[in-house]
């Protein structure tokens, strides 16, 4: 009878408001492994972080990852593609300088009413990823001295309601180890956006005498780009040296729906 009485005391009666009583919260994350995507983080608060882990999508298939969370109000996150980022205990932000994260998020806030509560983290795009091109000037594009510095408004993103951030976003771009010239911009709340082309020092190729400074937000608002869609889109920036200056035009991509025609 003792022993009984114990276990009353440390359990919920059916009789009792609930409310007390955890939810076991259920994230099912096999569209992320769907999508292509290994890793990630999952993430669950209520009014203060309450569990955030590091999991392989492919051992959580089917079964999902499982959190006690209360019953009146909780958020969960996933996130996939974090290298550059840094993780608070809301919030992503990228550090100046470094480049946006290819991020693929899912955010929710819920209030569960069951014992068992599951929810289907769907993945979207939180990035705008550009293609710089280069058109047939005579100089190959590795060998041209010139850098591009991106500039906006919002460096990341609250991880539960996907809203971006306001912060400085400031990154530059240069070849890759073969040769491709990549840029990405995190989510935005409005097209403030800024494209630098400088001469990089000698001695830190990520200062220099800026020597053109054009205004990619304009770009981006008068083709209509949605910053709010679920899944950004992408866009290609074609590049073109001339012993007179420089010349710049943005437009799609072709081949991939994702990416968007726009022009300077």
């Amino acid at each position: 009878m003792a022993s009984a009485a114990i276990a009353g005391c440390l359990s919920c009666s059916v009789k009792e408001d609930r409310m007390e009583c955890p939810a076991y919260v259920t994230v099912l994350t096999d569209r992320f492994a769907k999508q292509g995507l290994q890793d990630g983080t999952v993430s669950f608060s209520a009014d203060h972080l309450l569990a955030r882990d590091e999991i392989n999508f492919l051992s959580y298939l089917r079964e999902g990852y499982e959190q006690a969370c209360p019953r009146d109000y909780a958020r969960a996150a996933v996130l996939s593609g974090v290298e550059n980022g840094r993780l608070s205990e809301d919030r992503f932000v990228i550090p100046p300088g470094r480049q946006a994260d290819l991020l693929w998020a899912f955010g929710t806030a819920f209030s569960a009413e069951e014992d068992s509560y599951v929810l289907d983290a769907v993945p979207h795009k939180q990035y705008c990823l550009i293609k710089f091109l280069f058109d047939d000037s005579p100089t190959p594009p590795g060998d041209y001295p010139w850098r591009f510095r991106l500039l906006a408004d919002c460096s990341g993103m609250n991880i539960y309601t996907l809203e971006p951030v306001e912060g400085t976003y400031r990154s530059v771009v240069g070849p890759n180890a073969i040769g491709e010239w990549y840029g990405v911009l995190p989510r935005q709340k409005t097209n403030n956006m800024r494209l630098e082309v400088f001469l990089p020092n000698a001695d830190d190729e990520t200062e220099g005498r800026t020597d053109y400074t054009l205004d990619l937000g304009k770009a981006f608002e008068k083709q209509g780009y949605d910053w709010g869609e679920e899944d950004l889109k992408d866009i290609a920036v074609t590049v073109g040296f001339t012993e007179t200056g420089i010349r710049l035009t943005v437009e799609g991509w072709e081949g991939d729906d994702h990416y968007h025609e726009i022009e300077i």
